[in-house]
């Protein structure tokens, strides 16, 4: 059985990517605490005793709602990066990932594309870390660079809004939406088929949105919960002024992956709905 590290394995996407990798490979997942990516002599220290045949880094600082980034934070992201690469062996395969915050997310993003990476600087540390990262993999035979835009799915922060409008909804407490914005929001289970998938194809341009094919208002994820639920939950709004969207153009991904089948939004939802539900983490 080859070896696989994951990075950042007690993030919502790293512990997802964990169960779903962990029958078909041996699993090495260290936590922060056990071995810190930013040090060089550390990662150079753990390649040697550890040999691996492919690597998913989700490890990353910064990019926390409401929490204000490090001030080193584009220095420590792009180091893990380097020290990945440095001491990595050559046939060693990494994947990596990218934000729809390298586009700079202080402005509205309707549907961008890889092309316009480094058109705009990002405003936040987080974002234009992604966004120089980018420009380290850009070329790279032996990694890809796959950018989520909002991505939901089993055991998110109890915050993400697809678990929150659930969790209000099995409460029977009304969902609250700050500010309607629209979203590109990716099923875990999609992003497991498309990591899947680049593990073993080499794709033309390795720098790839990872997006479905329909966007969503905020407000509409909220409704189609009302519609799974016996329990409809009123849909209160705290502004009616649409906020800015966050949208990413996925016609290299699809291009890459003409076989791809997004899981339709109601169907993603049903299955976090029913997950949350049966784990009783509403309660």
């Amino acid at each position: 059985m080859e070896n696989m590290l994951i990075t950042g394995s007690g993030g919502f996407i790293g512990k997802n990517l964990k169960k779903h990798f962990e029958e078909k490979f041996n699993i090495f997942s260290p936590r922060s605490f056990e071995i810190n990516f930013i040090d060089e002599n550390a990662v150079e220290n753990y390649f040697k005793d550890n040999n691996f045949d492919y690597i998913i880094h989700c490890a990353s600082t910064g990019g926390a709602r409401g929490i204000a980034d490090r001030d080193t934070t584009v220095e420590d992201n792009i180091k893990m990066v380097e020290n990945i690469f440095k001491f990595k062996n050559d046939r060693t395969k990494v994947i990596l990932f990218g934000s729809g915050a390298m586009y700079g997310k202080s402005r509205s993003l309707n549907k961008v594309n890889e092309d316009d990476i480094g058109k705009f600087i990002p405003e936040d540390l987080y974002g234009k870390s992604k966004m120089l990262i980018s420009e380290l993999v850009k070329g790279r035979k032996d990694a890809v660079c796959l950018n989520i835009f909002a991505c939901y799915g089993y055991d998110e922060k109890k915050s993400r809004f697809p678990t929150y409008a659930i969790i209000q909804n099995l409460n029977h407490l009304p969902i609250v939406i700050n500010q309607n914005v629209v979203f590109d929001y990716l099923f875990i289970e999609d992003l497991f088929k498309i990591i899947d998938y680049f593990l073993i194809h080499q794709p033309q341009k390795n720098i790839i949105n990872v997006t479905p094919q329909k966007s969503v208002k905020l407000s509409q994820i909220a409704e189609i919960v009302n519609e799974i639920s016996d329990f409809k939950s009123e849909i209160l709004f705290k502004t009616d002024v649409l906020g800015n969207e966050y949208t990413g153009d996925n016609s290299r991904l699809t291009a890459e992956f003409p076989d791809m089948k997004f899981t339709p939004l109601k169907e993603g939802l049903t299955r976090l709905f029913e997950y949350i539900k049966k784990n009783r983490q509403y309660e």
